[in-house]
């Protein structure tokens, strides 16, 4: 009886709706260099940027893009801010939200 031979590698499927175009380089730094910004801006603000808007001293985790590079952002230290996890869960949730209505109204 034949067996069907496997299948090693990614196989060809969908594409994922957040998946760079073909062609288009990434813009989000990596490696060292990207290490070494995330840690200067959890340096440079140690609480949370959102927390602090409304009067709350929370300790910052990650380091969040204020415009999405998906949005047209850049990773330029100007376009970042340090937040702590639920105020970069909420706001990537909200992001995420907008995406989707956007979708539905084109």
């Amino acid at each position: 009886m034949p067996m069907q031979p496997p299948v090693f590698g990614r196989q060809p499927g969908p594409k994922k709706p957040w998946a760079r175009p073909a062609g288009q380089p990434d813009r989000r730094k990596r490696g060292r260099a990207g290490q070494r910004d995330r840690r200067q801006v959890l340096e440079e603000e140690p609480f949370c940027r959102i927390c602090v808007d409304r009067g709350r001293e929370v300790g910052s985790d990650v380091v969040d893009h204020i415009v999405r590079l998906a949005d047209g952002g850049s990773d330029a230290r100007s376009n970042k801010q340090a937040l702590c996890n639920p105020c970069h869960d909420a706001k990537s949730l909200a992001e995420l939200a907008a995406d989707r209505v956007a979708r539905c109204d084109a």
